[in-house]
């Protein structure tokens, strides 16, 4: 049953392979290595309804000439019995391996639509943050040798004469164009590992299945909607051994040289709370497996022949750059992954670290006046943007208010999303002695928004990232029940809405998605016009804070716990846990303090939360760096309710109300909570 082009591969192979009818396929490429081919087969069945619409279908590439030993340990991996309940390993259907003949495939659920790392680029912090993860997820569910075939309990051997050679092979592909520091560190590595094999063998640091190749191109991120948000593919070097080993390989290669300076410990910070133990320990082990980032570089170069392209040459190149200055680094520091640029140390000894300019965004000068480096928003980005191809584009703009001296508070988002293409918005005010207003449009038109011709909504950007003018004039309806936002509409209520946000704080460029965060002060009127509602409007002159959103993922899908304050000293917060299904929470977001630093904040973690159906009464977070907690007690309900032409209601529990930080600091803002429930 061997195929070696794609034209080969029929329905009736297929059939046979899975054990079940299949009346048609279609085939596209998905992925080619040195040893192995990939191909997407989208499958139609209608007489076998248990199949998947579509797999991966792994097998020997044609020009392979080396052993089977990359087959049998992906074999080996895929049936591992664990391996199955790991959110970030594909599921294997079938897989065969004939040792007489040399067949071999192997047959993978698919998670759907994905994009492969970009190894070149590197990878945002956000992203790298999923990655580290779901790699503590794959290192403590696979942390049992008892339960291992003998081809996996063991690496591939590596001996210095061997990989010489191929050293030797990779220094005359490259010539000048290798920098002369570079070929010092990798003499040492090659002449050196023997030993530093030995070395590392002989340590207690804990042990898992590693990946064994685990760098960027071997890493799926799943787009919206799909059964995994991240994939770890190319098992064939997968063996037991220490964990350090994986976590070494991905700081050395998949992120660029700044920000593994500027990010590396936070990262290694991030996998040990996941998986325990001594950070000390993980540090030096870190550092102990770093030379593997040498080794495969060289080795993965010389394993790609026959599939290499002009951009595959500059990759490994890039590789070995990148993994001889992580070496470099780490000779050259006390403390593994520790900055060595004078600046981003002085950050790092006070707590925070610095913001790389994420792409797309026009960077400053490098420095504020305070001396801190910080990514900066560009204004072109306060309009909308072109969407990019497929249909997952979501565009919003994020607004709010908190005035407990007014008694109130009010949030908007608008935008263009999947369900609704042209336009929607959704309005909410509410406040200790008013009663919870929504007002919601599924079918606007954004541009009219801009411009002034949307006779309900109009969004003016007086000043680029400085001030933002906005007028709603329309009829919403009271909710009587916040716990139950989506069955209950109340009496209708007209509601006339004039707000200035101008900016009180530094804007503030996340990485995860394309999103921006603007800490402002809002002043202006709300009238109400309704039985039980003030007659005349509502002066509001307080804090609030709006933000930009654009991707071309359908983020509604995921579940997160997300704040944003400001305190009485004039600082803000910023957090959101993020819940993805399979791997261990992620979370991202920054503390502002007037004349400080920006501090990006480690690890915000959602710890406890009174709720009832749409309605949140309190929160507490907990906020790394400074192990601070800061509590949440809300005053109005103001769940963010869309009412879809097609009848359906998607809701969003959203409150304002009290913030109390756990050295005193009292303030006031907004909390959310998306359950991950319909589209907006």
């Amino acid at each position: 049953m061997a195929w070696w082009r794609i034209e080969e591969l029929t329905a009736p192979w297929l059939s046979e392979a899975l054990g079940a009818p299949v009346a048609g396929v279609r085939v596209e490429p998905f992925a080619h290595s040195g040893a192995t081919v990939t191909v997407r087969v989208a499958i139609d069945a209608p007489a076998a309804p248990e199949l998947p619409s579509s797999v991966l279908l792994i097998a020997a590439a044609p020009s392979w000439r080396g052993s089977d030993h990359p087959f049998r340990r992906l074999v080996a991996f895929h049936t591992l019995p664990r391996a199955g309940s790991i959110s970030s390993v594909a599921g294997c259907l079938v897989a065969e391996l004939d040792a007489v003949t040399g067949d071999f495939w192997i047959i993978l659920r698919d998670s759907g639509r994905a994009t492969v790392g970009d190894e070149l680029a590197g990878i945002t912090r956000g992203k790298a943050q999923l990655v580290i993860a779901a790699l503590a997820d794959v290192h403590t569910t696979l942390d049992d040798r008892t339960m291992l075939p003998g081809i996996i309990t063991e690496p591939a051997p590596v001996d210095r004469r061997g990989l010489g050679e191929l050293y030797v092979r990779f220094v005359e592909n490259y010539g000048e164009q290798i920098a002369p520091h570079a070929l010092g560190v990798a003499n040492r590595v090659v002449a050196s590992v023997e030993s530093m094999i030995a070395h590392q063998r002989q340590s207690t640091s804990p042990q898992a299945v590693v990946h064994g190749d685990f760098r960027l191109g071997n890493v799926l991120f799943g787009w919206s909607g799909t059964r995994r948000p991240i994939t770890f593919v190319n098992w064939q070097h997968a063996h037991w051994g220490s964990r350090a080993t994986d976590l070494s390989t991905f700081l050395g290669t998949a992120l660029d040289p700044r920000m593994r300076r500027e990010f590396g410990v936070t990262l290694v910070s991030a996998y040990h709370r996941m998986v325990g133990g001594d950070l000390e320990a993980l540090r030096r082990d870190v550092r102990d497996a770093a030379f593997h980032c040498v080794v495969n570089a060289i080795t993965s170069w010389a394993e790609s022949v026959g599939a290499r392209t002009a951009d595959s040459e500059r990759l490994w190149l890039t590789h070995f750059h990148r993994a001889c200055g992580y070496l470099i680094d780490l000779e050259s520091t006390s403390t593994p992954h520790e900055p060595t640029v004078a600046a981003a140390g002085d950050l790092f000894r006070s707590g925070a670290r610095r913001h790389p300019d994420p792409r797309g965004v026009v960077p400053d000068d490098g420095f504020a006046t305070d001396g801190q480096s910080y990514a900066a928003v560009a204004l072109a980005d306060e309009g909308p943007h072109p969407p990019a191809p497929g249909d997952g584009w979501n565009e919003t703009w994020y607004l709010d208010v908190a005035d407990p001296a007014a008694g109130v508070g009010a949030s908007l988002r608008f935008g263009v999303g999947p369900d609704n293409p042209t336009g929607w918005f959704s309005l909410t005010v509410c406040g200790p002695d008013l009663p919870t207003i929504t007002l919601s449009d599924p079918g606007i038109d954004l541009g009219r928004v801009f411009t002034g011709d949307d006779g309900t909504l109009t969004c003016a950007v007086v000043d680029p990232l400085a001030h933002i003018h906005v007028r709603i004039d329309g009829v919403g309806h009271v909710v009587p029940d916040a716990s139950a936002a989506r069955s209950t509409v109340g009496p209708e209520v007209g509601l006339q809405l004039d707000l200035h946000w101008y900016t009180s704080a530094r804007p503030y460029q996340y990485d995860l998605t394309r999103v921006y965060e603007i800490g402002c002060m809002v002043t202006g009127s709300i009238a109400l016009r309704g039985a039980g509602l003030p007659e005349a409007p509502i002066s509001v002159d307080g804090p609030g804070q709006r933000d930009h959103a654009w991707d071309a993922q359908n983020w509604w899908h995921t579940e997160w716990y997300w704040l944003a304050a400001r305190f009485d000293d004039g600082s803000h917060m910023h957090g959101v846990d993020i819940r993805l299904p399979g791997i261990p929470p992620v979370s991202t977001g920054y503390l502002q303090a007037p004349g400080a630093p920006i501090v990006a904040v480690d690890s915000c973690r959602r710890v406890d939360a009174d709720t009832d159906g749409h309605a949140i009464t309190a929160m507490t977070f907990a906020l790394e760096p400074g192990s601070s907690t800061v509590t949440f007690r809300a005053l109005g309900q103001g769940p963010q309710v869309l009412r879809q032409a097609s009848g359906e209601v998607a809701v969003m529990p959203r409150a304002w109300g009290e913030f109390t930080r756990s050295d005193g600091r009292r303030g006031v803002g907004w909390v959310e909570w998306n359950t991950g429930s319909p589209n907006l």
